[in-house]
């Protein structure tokens, strides 16, 4: 191995001539070689102590250091018996007793007897008209059937139910659904262009969405009723400040729309209207 020009103890003395040669890197590169031979042995020594190591274990512990290989035996399933539950008894059978057919109530009839004009010397079966209380007692019918005579409920006058009043129970009649959908859709009398001009005209923005520069829209939901006006107008996303309330304003302020109708007649309508406020 080529000795180093600069590790040379000749250069080291021209160099460090006149300095400090008592610590430092006149020193380190004074005791180079022999940190270099050190290092040498150490990293020697510890390499064949790995190699070494488990042959010299093997010959001189070999009775002391003994592995043992675990052995696993696997068990035979284990099987689980029914035990012999006693068998419950059947539920009792329940008799179904035959029910007699109920045999219909004979209603007395009448026969319904009519004028019939004849020649005089033409025979003719006669039959005997029945009294009038007995008609408004019984049923009428092609032939005279034998019969219990029905009771009939009396009704009075105070009973009787008003024509063109409603129900004789008093309640008031139901209001009709809402749609959502119809076969004739509502219509702001002009058309959607017309709409458009109206909200713009109504609309005014409020000056605590100006100063907060709130925009966005605000969806309404009202229904247009069977006679074309406008309620129960709610909002369905609103955005505040002022905004919502505008809505609400212009939209219960709408004349009557063309109401919407499902099979030819006019029916409520619930309908849905997003608003956009924008800041110009």
């Amino acid at each position: 191995m080529k000795k180093s020009y600069f590790l040379s103890m000749t250069f080291n003395n021209v160099v460090f001539k006149g300095r400090n040669q008592a610590y430092g890197a006149y020193v380190l590169r004074r005791v180079y070689n022999k940190h270099l031979t050190l290092a040498a042995i150490i990293a020697t020594a510890i390499f064949s102590g790995a190699l070494v190591g488990p042959l010299v274990e093997n010959i001189f512990f070999a009775d002391q250091v003994k592995y043992v290989k675990p052995v696993y035996k696997i068990n035979e399933p284990f099987i689980l018996e029914q035990p012999n539950l006693p068998k419950l008894p059947e539920p009792p059978k329940k008799e179904v007793i035959p029910v007699a057919p109920k045999q219909e109530k004979k209603v007395k009839t009448e026969k319904f007897v009519t004028a019939k004009v004849v020649a005089d010397n033409e025979k003719v079966e006669t039959a005997t008209l029945p009294d009038q209380d007995l008609l408004s007692k019984v049923s009428i019918g092609k032939n005279t059937i034998e019969g219990d005579i029905p009771e009939v409920p009396g009704v009075t006058l105070d009973e009787a139910p008003v024509a063109g009043i409603g129900t004789a129970t008093g309640e008031a009649e139901e209001a009709p659904a809402e749609f959502i959908h119809v076969q004739e859709m509502p219509e702001f009398v002009g058309g959607d262009k017309a709409l458009f001009a109206y909200l713009s005209k109504q609309m005014r923005y409020p000056a605590e969405a100006q100063r907060a520069g709130v925009e966005g829209i605000v969806v309404v939901t009202f229904v247009v009723a069977m006679d074309g006006a406008i309620t129960k107008a709610e909002i369905v996303k609103g955005l505040g400040s002022g905004t919502d309330e505008e809505a609400l304003r212009v939209i219960n302020k709408m004349p009557r729309w063309k109401p919407g109708k499902q099979n030819g007649r006019n029916v409520p309508v619930r309908y849905t209207l997003p608003i956009k406020f924008n800041i110009q």
